[in-house]
């Protein structure tokens, strides 16, 4: 897009979709009477859509019969006598005789909109076209738009900045479906694909409707080409890859990771790329550029950028042994982020497929009650029996007045709910209102004396409920309750614990695998009339908050030792025994405890379709219901005691191939 013709394009690409925002106020200044000259920036990352902008505002206001002038920073002169002698040749001819006077004195009181594209490309006359240019411009009538990488101001005219981010989903498909003839479902697959970033949009919908055999991995590649010509200093190349793979770094993590100190001028160098944005805590890329230098990286050397990862992580995990209580959310934060490819993507309830997200967590307001109302009522269709819903919508409306904090939300583009999180912190405070509604979920997880102690102590967090719309179609509702699984994740800290009831045996799966511990609810009341309740707690009290991150987030590649049928079988008879199942977490990269062993056992006995029923069957009379009564398993089976042992002999050779693969 930004490749084509630079003087007055009238388009850049095929059609025009979006930015409806920053038209709107664009629009409006032109249409006020005596407009005070405004400077309008708008701003990011190379190939959001910056150029393709500034044409469609230019083009607009000359069909308006609005008088333009439109530079291009990159053929301009980089001296100021040289630039106004090249801007007093483009006003002479255009403005009949005229000279850049009008500018300056707009004597005949008209609007005069001067575009300026590619304004990082003129770098040596930043200072002097924001601090003696633009306050010799008329008081009224005179507009400057620039388009520029990084976000510009000037104290001495009006400024607007209009930052560009990516398309909406549905901006996206209107594009896809403007330019080409693609079938609803593969628009959709492509849309899910660009992240609503222009230029991959632009490049993935040509390849698509180009080619028979097209790969969508080259439009990764293309992109990374085009983002890292940016990058012209060799040295700054290992910190780019530090980034890829880093929520955040500065100077001293990125020393830390590369074994070599980093110099300020090489880090002012990162921070002034286009797609590098500050952090709280460092620099970080946009998460789109990430996304696509990612997958390249992913590409061309994946054993490399395991490699890398493992050495961050590493970094970041000292760091946050070493960290004050403040930083530590960070930090847990970052390290979970980093470590979302080996979380679920097949989870029925949630998972970690997306890696660009489009969508930003908040705390409610008033109007967003219906919405989360409905969310609730959806929640409950399959959580909970019917004569339940109505407490879960008593309890919504009541926590909203006591203590609305507890609700995390997630929001789409237009800033409506699309998903929700309700975790209630157990104090002297909430207690009461926990009581009443959820009285047998808090007596199956706590004793009555340790009821009054957690809230006495404030040292408990109690999950409700975690839920996510199915009509957001950027994504799905597993991937949207993933991301508020990672961001309630991410806040845990040392002295705290979670623990909930669940019936939902996808969710009761997961949280095993992070670390939770399991037991049986042990009240009926917590049942639905489809599935047994169990508490599951994680408790981080007594300084296990480290050894939690460590097995969360293993950066230590174990050394995987084959799994033979006989240690299968072995495995099988210790699996009432978590203290024995230790001994064989060294087959298992998933498993760092006994515990993690036999909930992976049974996970699999239980539910997968790798096995037939007959080999479950098997399995289950043979090591659950009667470890010690081979007569009486077969019967349960109903086999002779020689068919019982051959189907013995290949389930447990099955289930050793699922275990190795």
């Amino acid at each position: 897009m930004e490749e084509l013709s630079p003087i007055e394009p009238v388009v850049r690409q095929p059609v025009f979709i979006g930015r409806n925002k920053e038209l709107t106020i664009y629009n409006n200044w032109l249409a006020q009477d005596q407009a005070v000259s405004t400077l309008f920036v708008v701003s990011g990352m190379g190939g959001i859509g910056k150029s393709a902008l500034l044409a469609k505002m230019n083009h607009d206001t000359k069909e308006k019969g609005i008088h333009t002038i439109f530079l291009d920073g990159s053929i301009c002169p980089h001296a100021p006598s040289g630039f106004m002698e090249y801007l007093h040749m483009l006003i002479h001819p255009y403005q009949h005789g005229a000279s850049i006077d009008v500018l300056i004195h707009n004597p005949l009181e008209r609007k005069i909109i001067l575009y300026l594209d590619h304004f990082d490309e003129l770098t040596a006359l930043h200072s002097w076209f924001i601090n003696a240019f633009l306050p010799h411009l008329a008081a009224s009538g005179i507009g400057i738009v620039l388009a520029t990488r990084k976000s510009v101001a000037s104290p001495l005219i009006r400024t607007i900045s209009l930052p560009l981010t990516h398309f909406t989903y549905e901006e996206t498909l209107k594009y896809i479906n403007a330019v080409s003839s693609l079938p609803l479902k593969q628009a959709h697959q492509l849309a899910s694909k660009s992240d609503g970033f222009p230029l991959g949009l632009a490049l993935a919908t040509d390849m698509i409707t180009k080619s028979r055999k097209a790969d969508i991995r080259i439009v990764s590649q293309t992109i990374s080409a085009k983002l890292l010509k940016e990058v012209t200093a060799a040295s700054l190349h290992p910190l780019m890859e530090v980034l890829i793979v880093m929520e955040y770094a500065n100077q001293e993590m990125l020393a830390a990771v590369l074994q070599r100190p980093i110099g300020l001028e090489e880090y002012r160098a990162m921070q002034e790329l286009s797609f590098v944005d500050l952090h709280p805590y460092g620099l970080k890329l946009h998460d789109i550029a990430k996304n696509y230098l990612k997958q390249d990286f992913q590409m061309r050397e994946p054993s490399r950028l395991a490699s890398l990862r493992n050495t961050c992580m590493q970094v970041l995990y000292q760091q946050l042994t070493d960290t004050s209580s403040t930083d530590r959310a960070v930090i847990t934060s970052a390290l979970l982020k980093m470590n979302r490819d080996i979380w679920p993507k097949n989870n029925a309830y949630l998972n970690f497929a997306s890696t660009t997200t489009k969508v930003e967590t908040d705390h409610i307001v008033e109007s967003d009650i219906p919405i989360l109302h409905d969310l609730v009522e959806d929640w409950c269709s399959y959580s909970v029996d019917p004569e339940h819903n109505q407490n879960y919508h008593d309890f919504l409306d009541a926590l909203i007045e006591l203590d609305p904090e507890s609700i995390l939300l997630l929001r789409n583009q237009q800033h409506l709910p699309i998903g929700m999180f309700i975790t209630v912190h157990f104090t002297t405070k909430t207690a009461p209102l926990l009581l009443h509604h959820f009285r047998a979920d808090l007596e199956a997880c706590f004793t009555p004396e340790g009821c009054r102690q957690a809230a006495l102590q404030a040292d408990t967090f109690v999950p409700i409920l975690i839920t996510a719309t199915e009509h957001h179609l950027p994504y799905t509702r597993q991937e949207l309750t993933g991301m508020l699984m990672m961001e309630q994740l991410a806040k845990l800290e040392p002295g705290k614990r979670a623990i909930l009831v669940a019936t939902n045996e996808s969710l009761r799966h997961f949280l095993r695998t992070i670390g939770f511990k399991s037991r049986p609810a042990g009240d009926i009341r917590c049942d639905t009339s489809w599935a047994k309740a169990e508490v599951l707690e994680l408790d981080l009290r007594k300084g296990a908050f480290e050894d939690w991150i460590f097995d969360l987030v293993p950066f230590k590649q174990k050394q995987i030792s084959s799994l033979t049928t006989e240690e299968t079988r072995k495995i099988l008879h210790s699996i009432k025994s978590t203290i024995e199942l230790e001994k064989y977490t060294d087959h298992f990269t998933d498993c760092a405890t006994g515990h993690a062993v036999q909930t992976k056992i049974m996970s699999i006995m239980e539910q997968s379709e790798q096995l037939t029923s007959d080999q479950r069957d098997v399995l289950w009379n043979s090591f659950i219901r009667f470890p010690d009564n081979a007569v009486r398993a077969a019967e349960m089976c109903n086999m002779s005691r020689a068919t019982f042992y051959r189907y013995q002999k290949k389930a447990i050779h099955q289930l050793t191939n699922i275990l190795s693969s």
